[in-house]
């Protein structure tokens, strides 16, 4: 749009879902461009080509108009500007990544080596950054063999790679800002232990190296994730007090939470502790479990117990689906699981038939008149 601006015009112009231009009317190719982000850019165009004057509110409009003038009037020279006059040779997805995406990664992520690897399978790497379409990743979806769920983490993990490009100005908008995710079952069937599954991998535990039986317990009676688990030092384990402590930066939520011990995963921890360091005491900045490659002793532990079809992770869904049938309310296992919100803790809601059925059985002691 073509208008005279001012510093009241330029103060009120609204961030849009794509970025715009306004053309001053007053002083030739003075520009001012507002990002979707809400970022203002005072932009010259000389020659076709465009020269960054400075943004706001660092920046006034009566600052940006007194400097473009003064190069207009040829009073800077080309030596003296410390802004580029002409636009930077665009970046491929790997030079965006390896420039400043990944050490932002490094330092705000908790799991940065994840995102790398959800990031690198998009195959993007020698696409330039202004290149990558929706099309694209919606090609790449359709051929996809994993779940829904997954899928739609993988795709949020790259929207928010390009999303930080646009916060920093070097997208104008988010290729995947319309990209819908897939629908997603959010009471599917949970796999967990029955009791005689449960009895079955106990027996099978007894068998199981030291450092296998604990992990299993202890995640059957904390639900620890896997990599909550793995970050686990021995100061964060309190046996006198009965309580663990998983750290914001190593959970999946971000957000610090204390996990109450119950008497099997203290001797858990006990045992574990005794027959690992024996007479001596563990530094309290030792990892209790470290990072190991487990899937063949679990695979083998599961293999002699019998069970079929169930992973690690389902540990930690057997801990919450107990809980809940037990007649521990659903927000205490939210809270314990570490969930964000409930809507997460809902997929155990029918696990609980006794407080379902206490709910429709209120309609017997109704009288006939109130039924119909």
């Amino acid at each position: 749009m073509r208008k005279r601006i001012t510093q009241k015009v330029a103060e009120a112009a609204k961030a849009e879902d794509k970025a715009y231009q306004i053309h001053d009317v007053t002083v030739q190719g003075l520009i001012l461009r507002v990002q979707p982000t809400g970022n203002k850019i005072w932009k010259l165009i000389q020659d076709r080509k465009p020269r960054t004057l400075g943004k706001m509110p660092a920046m006034t409009h009566g600052m940006a108009e007194a400097k473009a003038l003064s190069i207009l009037r040829g009073e800077v020279q080309p030596e003296d500007e410390q802004e580029e006059t002409t636009e930077k040779e665009p970046l491929t997805f790997r030079e965006y990544l390896k420039e400043y995406y990944q050490p932002y990664v490094k330092t705000h992520h908790t799991r940065p080596k994840e995102t790398k690897s959800i990031i690198k399978a998009f195959d993007l790497h020698d696409t330039l950054l202004t290149e990558i379409k929706l099309a694209d990743i919606e090609k790449w979806r359709n051929k996809q063999k994993s779940s829904n769920g997954t899928i739609n983490r993988k795709t949020a993990t790259l929207q928010a790679a390009l999303q930080r490009a646009v916060d920093w100005d070097m997208l104008e908008t988010n290729p995947l800002a319309k990209l819908k995710p897939l629908k997603v079952d959010k009471r599917a069937v949970i796999r967990y232990l029955d009791e005689k599954e449960a009895a079955k991998l106990n027996k099978a535990l007894q068998n199981a190296s030291t450092w296998l039986k604990a992990l299993v317990i202890v995640a059957l009676n904390t639900g620890l994730r896997r990599g909550e688990l793995w970050n686990l030092i021995w100061s964060d384990v309190d046996l006198k007090r009965n309580m663990l402590t998983v750290h914001g930066k190593g959970a999946k939520s971000g957000q610090t939470r204390h996990v109450p011990l119950n008497t099997i995963a203290v001797q858990a921890f006990k045992n574990f502790r005794k027959k690992t360091f024996k007479d001596t005491l563990p530094l309290p900045s030792m990892p209790i479990f470290g990072r190991h490659e487990f899937k063949k002793a679990f695979a083998t532990l599961l293999r002699n117990a019998e069970i079929a079809e169930f992973r690690f992770h389902d540990c930690r869904h057997t801990f919450a689906s107990n809980l809940v049938m037990a007649g521990v309310p659903l927000n205490t296992v939210r809270e314990l699981m570490g969930h964000a919100s409930m809507e997460m803790t809902l997929v155990y809601a029918h696990l609980a038939p006794a407080s379902l059925q206490a709910a429709v059985d209120k309609l017997v002691n109704m009288d006939s008149a109130e039924q119909l």
